[in-house]
């Protein structure tokens, strides 16, 4: 009988072990990705991009790509893979070093950088479904009616893929949001799973005065969506709630802060679409450089 409790003790300890290995990986690859984004915006100091919409969903790229997703990168057959969508396409500055991470970008590809001959990352993603993007970005809206059809027609190949589309708040101004998410609801889509970074903010300032409809959690069920409500900087929480799987779309509400990890920019608006000058990087970096001390401190 001591015997027995002893394995048991000696699982339990197992299995704390790997909750906190697995914690600080992914809480070290969310930091990688925003070091990446200050690193893009550093590159190109005379363009703006879209910091803020970039910095709030790193937790949510990296948990994604990183632990959840079946990517068909050593983990199955491409054509079985998961897929992410992602509709917010101006947040393409957290995608690019999440997809590296994941194994299905280069690092030649994002030395070639944004512009020019050869270049297969930018402002917004470009379809190059070999690299696992999706979809292009560009106008807001259009992610989750594309998704929908990519999740129908897994179920019709009798593949149990999944989908994922992440979304913004502000993005869900769209009627066409809307739309997609009835078409979602009404063909009980369980492989699509959409992610909507709550920030509370979008270019002309808070969602809830450039447009207050009410909660979004409230508008997803009434199309016929499970769900969830979450803290998106929390990567095992986001890793629990994404794994998970409903026999109806889900909808995860992943509350972030615009601008995250970078004191100065944390929930202003004026972040959302600013270039970086040298002052600001090395103020970033230093602030990225202390953030992952924290995190490898907590995981003693």
């Amino acid at each position: 009988m001591a015997s027995c409790y002893r394995d048991i003790e000696r699982d339990e300890v197992t299995a704390r072990d790997a909750q906190r290995d697995r914690r600080l990986a992914l809480a070290l690859q969310a930091v990688s990705i925003r070091r990446a984004i200050v690193g893009f915006a550093h590159r190109y100091p005379d363009t703006p991009f879209h910091l803020g919409g970039s910095l709030s969903c790193a937790e949510i790229m990296a948990v994604l790509l990183n632990d959840v997703m079946r990517t068909g990168v050593g983990d199955g057959e491409w054509g079985d893979r998961d897929r992410l969508v992602l509709s917010k396409g101006h947040a393409s500055l957290a995608l690019w070093p999440a997809l590296a991470q994941a194994g299905m970008l280069d690092q030649a590809d994002l030395e070639r950088g944004m512009f020019g001959p050869g270049a297969v990352i930018g402002k917004q993603p470009k379809r190059d479904v070999a690299r696992g993007i999706e979809l292009s970005g560009g106008s807001l809206g259009m992610g989750l009616g594309y998704a929908s059809g990519l999740a129908l027609a897994a179920r019709r190949r009798g593949s149990d893929a999944r989908v994922f589309c992440v979304m913004g708040d502000g993005e869900c101004d769209e009627g066409s949001v809307w739309e997609a998410a009835s078409f979602a609801g009404h063909n009980s889509l369980d492989g699509l799973t959409v992610v909507v970074d709550a920030n509370g903010l979008q270019l002309d300032g808070p969602t809830s005065q450039v447009l207050d409809s009410g909660p979004l959690s409230g508008k997803f069920a009434a199309f016929g969506f499970d769900v969830r409500l979450v803290d998106g900087h929390d990567v095992m929480a986001l890793r629990e709630v994404l794994g998970q799987r409903a026999r109806r779309p889900l909808a995860i509400i992943a509350h972030t802060v615009k601008g995250k990890g970078l004191s100065f920019a944390e929930n202003d608006v004026k972040w959302h679409d600013r270039c970086l000058d040298d002052d600001g990087y090395r103020r970033a970096m230093d602030e990225l450089d202390a953030a992952e001390r924290e995190v490898r401190a907590d995981a003693r």
